[in-house]
């Protein structure tokens, strides 16, 4: 069974959870809870632009169409879900978004800690450097035929996620005001890492697939190094809520 600390994140200062989420803990087929989601938004019991159309990796690796749910939406589709683990689910949901909002209303009486901004303040520099060296990489996968060498931004962002977090989807804009001052460290090292990797590859003219793919599997390794870990779960989600 999932830990209720894990199934609910801090998005946006707004406690949400997944549709992947609540088809494990209720133990149903995640498409019987998209169906379920998908009737209550034309019956417009669930507002359309409240929940968020995400994406997961399944245990094929395949790209697969999930919501982001915020809580009251999420408590209006709970009884609708069944499964054998219906009242359990429940409770675990429930349970969930009570902790959340108590580590919020608790987390919003904390200052934000030095450690924690300047961490903050190198990882922005630690991204503009990914960001810079991913630019270069761009054009140098034009110059030798990609035609959708653009897609690096986000493939590399969500790969970094990936590997450092236990994250099944694209993650929001605020997602780094959400981590720990180690983890925006871990995610700096990682994005130091990405840098590195793709400017040695362009200077030993590797092939632009294979110099992807070299970075992507730097950044897990170090990852297996220091271990994944939950994001949201710092004072550092709320800034932008404030």
């Amino acid at each position: 069974m999932t830990a209720a600390s894990n199934i609910v994140a801090v998005t946006n200062g707004a406690p949400t959870t997944t549709s992947v989420l609540i088809a494990k803990i209720f133990d149903r087929p995640h498409r019987n809870v998209i169906r379920s989601i998908d009737k209550l938004i034309a019956n417009r019991a669930i507002d359309a632009l409240s929940v968020e159309r995400i994406s997961y990796q399944d245990s094929m690796n395949r790209e697969q169409v999930a919501y982001r749910i915020p809580e009251r939406e999420s408590l209006i589709a709970m009884p609708f879900i069944g499964g054998r683990r219906a009242e359990e689910g429940q409770r675990i949901l429930v349970d969930a978004f009570l902790a959340a909002r108590d580590e919020i209303n608790r987390l919003r009486q904390m200052p934000a800690s030095p450690d924690w901004q300047q961490a903050r303040i190198e990882g922005q520099t630690a991204r503009r450097d990914e960001t810079d060296a991913i630019k270069a990489f761009v054009g140098y996968a034009q110059s030798q035929g990609s035609r959708s060498a653009g897609r690096y931004y986000l493939c590399i962002t969500k790969e970094t996620n990936r590997a450092l977090f236990f994250v099944q989807s694209t993650v929001g804009k605020d997602f780094r005001g959400g981590l720990s001052a180690q983890q925006l460290a871990s995610v700096a090292m990682a994005e130091r890492i990405v840098e590195r990797s793709l400017l040695e590859s362009m200077t030993a003219n590797t092939f632009y697939k294979d110099a992807y793919r070299v970075a992507a599997e730097r950044v897990r390794q170090f990852a297996e190094l220091i271990g994944q870990s939950v994001p949201g779960k710092s004072r550092a989600m709320l800034e932008d809520a404030q």
